[in-house]
């Protein structure tokens, strides 16, 4: 699989496919693995609505990709 086709693989049923959901996590790890990416206790939201300009918990930013 490609390295980013993770992004845009979804179920017929409209659900999340496994690997989405292990791409998401991938992505979200390896921001907090560089100190760069984390401001205070938040990393930058890539979602349509954020546009990679606000700061949450790695727990949130999850639940923005879904």
């Amino acid at each position: 699989m490609d390295e980013s086709s993770w992004m845009y693989s979804d179920s017929p049923q409209g659900l999340y496919r496994e690997d989405c959901c292990k791409g998401v996590e991938s992505f979200i790890n390896f921001a907090l693995s560089n100190p760069k990416n984390i401001s205070g206790s938040g990393i930058k939201c890539l979602c349509v609505k954020c546009e990679n300009k606000k700061l949450y918990q790695s727990d949130v930013v999850m639940m923005h990709f879904f």
